[in-house]
């Protein structure tokens, strides 16, 4: 692949240089006459986006090197972004966009036909349908865009520059950099309040809305810290780096005190175990069969009523312990809340089983069909979060068929991991299992809270996607003729 997408000039530099001296004035005088002030950002969009497609790869790596840093900015009541990063990834988008029309043939028919992109192409089609018959058109059309330009970037550009896993390693350290650096503001401050519970969302502010989402994103970069050990002989210096690395993320897991993350940790050795022994069909079937008989039973006669909290002492607990021993006694306010949301969902989902209330509808609704036995002091909801499970939103805001489409797609992506851990050759199985787990982390999680429709963890999230479908196209260990050119990486 050329790095650079720009043709020759068949003017001269002298000329385009006063064409665009020309156009820079008259932004200037559109803002100083219009007061239109945005004029003036868009003589530096102009050089930004010839960089970006002069420099293709360096453009895709600066923004990994941006995600861990960005900053999430709402926009009335409704609407929020991720700045800089939801602007740079539109950018990317179009010069992905001009990339493949440039060249198509790097969308190989392999590729497009491979399950995880069939079904990933579906689900996001319909997102699109769903969006047009949502109950509020103007959230879901901005989710089904943002869904757009994530799949775009994050899915087709990274199987275009992560084919192997030489690949892999610039990026690894454009994330693992700034997210080292965030970890030791957030450990400074979080020592200078004496590590208290009640203080952590204090602490990782600006960069992370609570402490839930920075501690998943650490325990889903883990794995790749893990393994990039083994890139590095014994008693270097790099690989005393990357052994900081891990303990900076280990430090931060202990004292984010969230119990998901908690549980992430201890899931790695059974997930690389599961993995290994090709066990995940069977996992899917036990957990599919759980879901269905804890569904039955408890709608079954209202039994679910019986789970309801005592208002009055389910509460906010201000140390860990009290948290962790309120979690097992079912009077922990956030466990608690979030039954209450998910008994919501189930009910809204059987009021449009179709195409749902559309994408991200769940929170304009669900307090309708709420069921006021379950209800606990943050039933208010003033953060605007949502169902607080994946898998129930996409039921809730995309219908049954919805929830079918995005089921399969995780599935097909684990399935197609352990057929490529089993046929890979010694050296590159380890780095395979790596985004494995690390996928597989992202899904626990899921279970739990709503973190993909965020950059820091949606981009992992279709990044794993694509590395393991351009392992099973492009990969040249799996085929004797390599399908379809590899893109050369530069520097």
């Amino acid at each position: 692949m050329k790095n650079n997408l720009l043709p020759q000039p068949a003017v001269s530099p002298a000329l385009i240089f006063a064409l665009f001296a020309a156009f820079t004035l008259l932004c200037i005088m559109a803002a100083a006459v219009k007061e239109a002030y945005f004029a003036l950002a868009l003589p530096f969009s102009v050089i930004f986006g010839l960089f970006m497609v002069k420099y293709f790869r360096q453009a895709f790596l600066l923004l990994w090197l941006l995600i861990p840093l960005s900053i999430e900015y709402e926009i009335g009541e409704t609407l929020a972004t991720d700045l800089p990063t939801e602007p740079y990834i539109i950018l990317l988008m179009g010069v992905a966009v001009m990339y493949y029309f440039a060249n198509p043939r790097q969308l190989t028919r392999p590729l497009l036909n491979h399950p995880i992109t069939v079904l990933l192409c579906l689900h996001v089609l319909w997102i699109g349908i769903t969006a047009l018959y949502a109950q509020v058109a103007l959230v879901s059309g901005k989710f089904f865009l943002a869904k757009l330009w994530y799949v775009s970037v994050f899915y087709f550009l990274s199987i275009l520059f992560l084919r192997e896993e030489k690949h892999f390693k610039a990026l690894f350290w454009c994330i693992a950099i700034p997210l080292s650096a965030v970890i030791v503001q957030t450990t400074v401050r979080h020592a200078l309040l004496n590590f208290e519970f009640s203080e952590v969302n204090k602490t990782m502010t600006p960069f992370f809305r609570n402490h839930v989402s920075y501690a998943v994103i650490l325990a889903v970069f883990l794995p790749f810290a893990l393994h990039a050990r083994h890139w590095y002989k014994q008693g270097t210096i790099m690989r005393l780096v990357v052994k900081v690395i891990i303990l900076l993320m280990l430090t931060g897991i202990v004292f984010a005190y969230t119990r998901a993350a908690y549980l992430s940790l201890l899931l790695i050795p059974v997930l690389r175990f599961v993995f290994a022994k090709q066990l995940t069909k069977w996992i899917a079937a036990v957990a599919f069969m759980g879901v269905l008989f804890m569904v039955v039973y408890y709608a079954n006669d209202y039994r679910y009523l019986n789970l309801a909290p005592d208002y009055e002492t389910t509460i906010y607990h201000a140390n860990l312990e009290d948290h962790l021993t309120a979690t097992f006694e079912g009077k922990d306010i956030s466990s608690m809340e979030r039954v209450y949301r998910w008994i919501a969902a189930f009910r809204m989902s059987l009021q449009h089983p179709l195409t749902g209330f559309g994408p991200g509808n769940f929170y304009n609704f669900y307090q309708y069909y709420t069921v006021d036995d379950f209800e606990t002091y943050v039933s208010d909801n003033e953060e605007r979060s949502g169902v607080h499970n994946y898998f129930l939103m996409t039921l809730v805001e995309q219908g049954f068929i919805g929830l079918l489409l995005f089921v399969g797609l995780c599935l097909a992506v684990l399935v197609t991991g352990e057929n490529l851990y089993r046929r890979m050759p010694p050296d590159q199985k380890p780095f395979v299992m790596a985004v494995l787990v690390s996928y597989a982390i992202i899904l626990f999680n899921l279970t739990m809270g709503d973190l993909i429709e965020t950059d820091k963890i949606g981009s992992l999230f279709f990044m794993n996607m694509a590395i393991l479908a351009a392992f099973a196209v492009f990969n040249p260990a799996l085929h004797r003729k390599t399908i379809g050119k590899p893109a050369k990486q530069q520097g």
